[in-house]
């Protein structure tokens, strides 16, 4: 094979490729003009050794003087078209600067410098002889000749100009290549500083490279006359240019296969990888069938032929296993990246699937569609369980959070939805909606709704991808399998930070709890007259019961036992509250109904009337065995004296916390020897078996008469049991306190 005619293979393998490039770049997305400008900048990059190639085939023995004349050489300048398409594709990448430009028409204008080159390597002949025929003779004298020499100067110098160009074509529509290459260097590089995406930030890199590998063989070419102490070879100079242009789309390649530069779908992307890897492998084969007879002789004499054949076929044989595995390998490289579509959605999987913090996931979510998709904004409307509304949340440029009406008509449509839609889609529900402001104002395009069974769970919506991309078929499918997954995300996130709080919030009621036990006293009072049990089962965590025994002076004892409306929290409140009031009254001296009445005042003033507290208290003598009370609307203490007789404690009021200013009245008995006083609260006596009958207060007065001779512990253990058996569920229905109290040594008698 000899120079000349590897250098026309590799003229046209060169040109041949970068057209199936552009030709592939712009049938991926037409209506993308990056796309189609960057296609046509590769066309005309291959047109020109393209035509050098066909020029050499065409008539090899003509001498290269010879061949410059002819118009198969002049079109290869057709390929310079490339210079200013690469500085109106800078114009565009990575930010569009054509968009606020007032007269885009102007930006042809760099293109009439290669218009004008193409022309005059064409018609050079054509026009020098034209302007030859229009000069004109000056010597002659007259009026004609005084009006038509400016005009023959004009054509001369033009002439002249014409004639000059054509000389030094080379150098000066190099040096013009260089000026655009440098110029959209510059502009990429200014450019690359409004790019946040780090993805189309990797691009831009990667493309500038691309220039400055280009650029740096252009000087090699164009400059190397003047640096080196010799002229280059035109051979040498127009290999280097096609190394030049080589070198930048071999980089543009690479940007496409590896980062998904132009936002080539990955069908694109892996017919470039068939195609290099199967021409490389062509090319080898081709090399060693050609060669196969040369390499062998050696070795096998004349029966190298022979051997050769064998070769051929075992070359055959292994060509589609070795390409399969090349290709396989290069894709393992190139392909499978952040940018390959089924990656996404497998790093997507593994990252959201133990992530339950909602903002981290909503940061996912972005960083995925910004890097995979190049999507520039990223909004999150999602359904708010604190305001029971929908909300459009903070994000990078929305500072304030918004909250949306459940019954706008925007929201509406897209409940409707299923898969991802654009925005524009959805005319018919704009009318009167603020969401559809709120989505305009910042240039919403898509809407990616996110949906349980029953439930819209809200929507993502998608500003415009980055540097004029467009969402492709391919990118739909993926976002309809990743709003899948962000459901299944967003509710395991929302599970999880419920059952978060619900632990958070079963702590507290634990403390509570201890508190509660903290504030109840640890045992009853050791008295020398009586013997003292009590006994308190909460329906809940923390109940609504509360008892006390309060040291009046060295002589009384205080006892306390209440009930607050409502059960847990709210309850036991009110009860903690409660108790630190009859504290504070018992201990400033006042009378059992003056305590009473401040009480009640206090939680009127304090609260609402629909929450209360039955309470009752009295205060026991351990001397002489008088009990004064007085009772707040509460179950009446039971008093069963030693032979038999049943007495109630029911003087008092009205319950604690319902009406203000109200009076109550106190009253007294005298204990003896073996009465018993039975407290209780309501969780007792209304106790319901499985036919919600009632085990009654009734009940509760004949069991204890009944058992007034039993120890005070032994009663209330008994009357328990049988309240179980008759309603067994535990923990009870409602809270469940008693007290009781048993006289066993006699009193002096009271006097007044």
């Amino acid at each position: 094979m000899t120079l000349e005619l590897l250098k026309t293979l590799l003229f046209f393998l060169t040109g041949a490729f970068l057209v199936f490039l552009a030709i592939t770049i712009t049938r991926d997305n037409f209506a993308n003009r990056l796309n189609r400008v960057t296609g046509a900048m590769l066309l005309f990059a291959g047109l020109g050794p393209i035509f050098v190639a066909l020029g050499e085939m065409i008539d090899p023995a003509t001498t290269r003087a010879a061949f410059e004349e002819t118009t198969i050489f002049a079109l290869h300048y057709i390929w310079e078209f490339f210079f200013p398409l690469l500085l109106l594709f800078s114009w565009i990448f990575p930010v569009d600067r054509l968009r606020d430009f007032r007269r885009p028409r102007l930006r042809y204008i760099i293109f009439v410098p290669y218009i004008m080159h193409l022309f005059i390597a064409l018609f050079f002949d054509n026009i020098i002889e034209y302007l030859g025929d229009l000069r004109i003779d000056t010597g002659q004298e007259g009026f004609s000749s005084l009006v038509m020499q400016p005009f023959a100067k004009v054509m001369s110098w033009l002439h002249l100009l014409v004639s000059f160009v054509r000389s030094y074509d080379v150098n000066i529509f190099g040096a013009v290549s260089i000026v655009y290459v440098l110029a959209a260097s510059y502009f990429l590089e200014s450019g690359k500083k409004y790019v946040a995406n780090p993805r189309l930030l990797t691009q831009t890199r990667v493309v500038l490279w691309a220039m400055r590998a280009g650029l740096g063989l252009l000087l090699i070419a164009h400059l190397g006359s003047t640096v080196l102490p010799y002229d280059l070879p035109e051979t040498a100079k127009s290999v280097l240019m096609v190394l030049a242009v080589a070198a930048g789309a071999g980089i543009l390649i690479f940007a496409t296969i590896r980062y998904q530069f132009l936002d080539v779908r990955l069908i694109f992307r892996q017919s470039f990888i068939y195609s290099i890897t199967s021409a490389i492998l062509v090319g080898i084969y081709i090399l060693l069938v050609i060669k196969s007879k040369q390499l062998l002789e050696p070795v096998f004499g004349e029966q190298a032929q022979l051997v050769s054949y064998a070769f051929i076929i075992l070359v055959l044989l292994f060509f589609q296993p070795i390409n399969n595995w090349i290709d396989e390998f290069i894709r393992s490289l190139f392909i499978r990246t952040r940018t390959d579509h089924r990656n996404v959605l497998e790093r997507f999987s593994r990252q959201v699937i133990s992530l339950f913090d909602p903002a981290r996931l909503r940061s996912i979510i972005e960083e995925t569609l910004k890097t995979t998709l190049l999507v520039e904004k990223v909004y999150f409307v999602l359904y708010d369980d604190k305001v029971k509304e929908y909300a459009l949340l903070v994000s990078e440029d929305n500072l304030r959070r918004v909250v949306i009406v459940r019954d706008d008509l925007m929201l509406r449509g897209i409940n409707l939805l299923d898969t991802p839609t654009y925005f524009y889609s959805l005319a018919d529900y704009r009318d009167g909606s603020n969401l559809a402001k709120l989505l305009d104002e910042r240039a919403v395009k898509l809407i990616l709704p996110m949906k349980d069974a029953d439930h819209l769970l809200g929507f993502v919506a998608l500003t415009d991808k980055a540097a004029g991309y467009t969402y492709s078929s391919e990118d739909l499918n993926l976002l309809g399998v990743l709003s899948n997954q962000m459901v299944t995300a967003l509710i395991n996130a929302r599970l999880y930070v419920e059952s978060l709080e619900r632990i958070r919030l079963q702590e507290e009621v634990t403390m509570a709890r201890q508190i509660q036990l903290d504030l109840l006293p640890s045992k009853p009072p050791e008295l020398p007259c009586a013997r003292i049990s009590a006994h308190s089962t909460p329906s809940r965590t923390v109940g609504g019961d509360f008892f006390d025994f309060v040291e009046v002076d060295d002589s009384r004892v205080g006892i306390v036992i209440a009930d607050a409306s409502g059960k847990g929290m709210p309850a036991a409140l009110m009860i903690a509250q409660t108790q630190a009031m009859l504290r504070s009254e018992v201990c400033n001296g006042n009378p059992i109904d003056v305590v009473l009445r401040n009480i009640n005042q206090h939680i009127v003033e304090s609260s609402s009337a629909e929450k209360y507290v039955t309470l009752f208290y009295g205060e026991f003598d351990i001397k002489s065995g008088r009990f004064r009370y007085a009772n707040a609307g509460h179950n009446y203490p039971i008093l069963a004296r030693a032979n038999g007789e049943l007495e109630l404690l029911t003087a008092g009021g009205p319950v604690i916390g319902a009406l203000p200013r109200m009076l109550y009245e106190s009253d007294a008995v005298q204990l003896e020897t073996d009465d018993v006083l039975f407290f209780f609260t309501d969780g007792l006596s209304e106790a319901m078996d499985k036919d919600e009958v009632e085990y009654t207060e009734e009940r509760v007065r004949k069991y204890v008469v009944e058992h007034r001779a039993s120890d005070p512990q032994a009663l209330i253990d008994s009357i328990l049991k049988d309240v179980r058996e008759f309603d067994p569920t535990y923990p009870p229905r409602d809270d469940t306190t008693i007290i009781a109290l048993k006289i066993n040594n006699g009193f002096t008698p009271y006097e007044g």
